[in-house]
């Protein structure tokens, strides 16, 4: 492991828990998490981890835990929209009783863990992407993409069944804005 992976390894519990400080929809998540009656505890339920895969983050249902890959994150912000897209995972998993198996469940989190995230923000679009934010239906878009691309890693069905199961539950699971009011793109 090179120092620079060592170091943000060792500061990944760090920066989660400075997340936690900074940002408003992260302290939220947590709160709702302990009224649903799954408290989250940074000691039992985040966990940060090496990869040799090229992910970014993940939540294991089994353990209840957020998983964190310190080496694929290349800021303390990236690592907050990473962590708070998981906690997402983990408030549908409390609150519903999601199975990460059932590829129709999977895609409805997904989709809604990049609709309430920045993930799909115009300022996100700008900084990664050369092409034009077609204001009309960019956000739509890109959360089917994102849920897409993680699908696609965390399954292997053929692309086509991804796309039509995410065409499936898209409205429902787009317009599902809880625990917040509404979605970022509308403030």
């Amino acid at each position: 492991m090179s120092d620079a992976t060592s170091s943000k390894f060792r500061n990944c519990y760090q920066q989660a828990r400075q997340c936690v400080t900074s940002n408003q929809s992260i302290r939220q998540l947590l709160n709702v998490l302990s009224i649903y009656g799954c408290p989250f505890d940074f000691d039992r339920h985040l966990t940060c981890e090496t990869t040799d895969r090229n992910l970014r983050g993940g939540f294991h249902q089994s353990l209840c835990q957020i998983v964190l890959y310190p080496e694929n994150i290349q800021s303390t912000g990236e690592l907050c929209t990473i962590f708070e897209h998981e906690l997402i995972h983990a408030l549908d998993y409390c609150r519903a009783k999601i199975d990460f198996a059932n590829p129709y469940h999977l895609a409805c989190t997904e989709i809604r863990a990049a609709s309430l995230t920045d993930q799909c923000s115009l300022l996100q679009h700008l900084s990664t992407s050369s092409r034009p934010f077609i204001i009309k239906n960019q956000h739509e878009s890109c959360v089917k993409n994102r849920a897409q691309q993680s699908m696609e890693l965390c399954t292997d069905l053929p692309r086509k069944q991804v796309d039509q199961i995410i065409n499936d539950v898209f409205l429902r699971c787009y317009n599902d804005t809880e625990p917040f009011d509404r979605i970022r793109r509308r403030q």
